[in-house]
């Protein structure tokens, strides 16, 4: 989910601050943090971070982002950090401008695919009327691909992929798990 969100790997980041400075969304482990007082009295701190993947890396906030967001930078939060991203002398520089705990990135990324499982063919009328009339209400939210799933005493599981994409939204979700013949909504 967190992909869907725009949040990447400490590799990729460093890729693309090699084009230039770029505001980058960064996932990591909080190992630690120093907060200091700047000449003008203003807190600030260096966060120690650590990438599931890629390994440590450390960003500087500043007082405004520090006192929004402290509670999510204690040791062993994982957090989402928006930063605005630089190479000096060939070390990565990360200003942090923002901080969100992992699991609100990930919540609000939502689903971008769908498997429905139908335990009836005769669910497939209402299924394509329910994504219709989604599509033709224009409802908003993320859009993707929908797999239909069931089981045919013949072939046993088959997959039908729905042409095109769908919204895949919470209303859609629940409408699609309300109609008889549905077994079970799943996010992709």
């Amino acid at each position: 989910y967190l992909r869907r969100s725009g949040v990447k790997t400490l590799a990729e980041v460093e890729r693309e601050t090699m084009k230039g400075a770029a505001v980058v969304k960064i996932a990591g482990y909080v190992e630690g943090r120093q907060e200091r007082k700047s000449a003008r009295g203003n807190r600030f701190a260096f966060v120690q971070l650590t990438d599931e993947e890629n390994g440590e890396f450390e960003v500087t906030v500043f007082s405004e982002a520090l006192e929004a967001s402290r509670e999510h930078l204690e040791t062993g939060s994982k957090v989402v950090l928006t930063a605005e991203a630089t190479l000096e002398a060939d070390q990565l520089k990360l200003l942090c401008r923002s901080v969100a705990p992992i699991d609100t990135v990930a919540a609000s990324a939502g689903a971008m695919a769908l498997r429905v499982f139908i335990d009836d063919a005769e669910a497939l009328g209402p299924v394509k009327s329910v994504l219709e009339r989604a599509k033709a209400d224009k409802v908003k939210g993320a859009r993707g691909p929908i797999t239909l799933t069931f089981d045919d005493a013949a072939l046993g599981e088959v997959d039908i992929e729905a042409p095109e994409d769908w919204p895949v939204g919470p209303q859609i979700r629940a409408a699609l798990r309300s109609l008889p013949g549905v077994v079970e909504v799943q996010d992709l």
